[in-house]
């Protein structure tokens, strides 16, 4: 788990999978602006043990920390082929 501050009210999320040649890991990536992205976390392997394809579902939840309710606002959550991955100091840190 990481603690991330943050000055304003937006945040961006990002998972980038890579399921090349079975290597089957997903990527984590904040952004306060949209442009930077950074590696936010530990790559996570994704196992499969089942005896059939089940697939990793994606999801997002608002989880209160402090006191009982709250809310938070997805405005959408979009899914593409491409691997964005962040800038270039985020990818290199992630890869290591």
């Amino acid at each position: 788990m990481e603690i991330v501050p943050l000055a304003g009210n937006t945040v961006l999320l990002k998972v980038d999978c890579d399921f090349k040649n079975r290597t089957d890991k997903e990527y984590f990536f904040y952004s306060l602006d949209g442009q930077k992205w950074t590696a936010i976390g530990k790559p996570l392997q994704m196992t499969y043990t089942l005896p059939h394809f089940m697939g990793y579902r994606f999801a997002l939840f608002n989880y209160a920390t402090k006191a009982p309710g709250g809310f938070v606002d997805f405005d959408y959550f979009r899914v593409s082929e491409k691997i964005t991955g962040g800038d270039q100091a985020s990818t290199a840190q992630v890869q290591k």
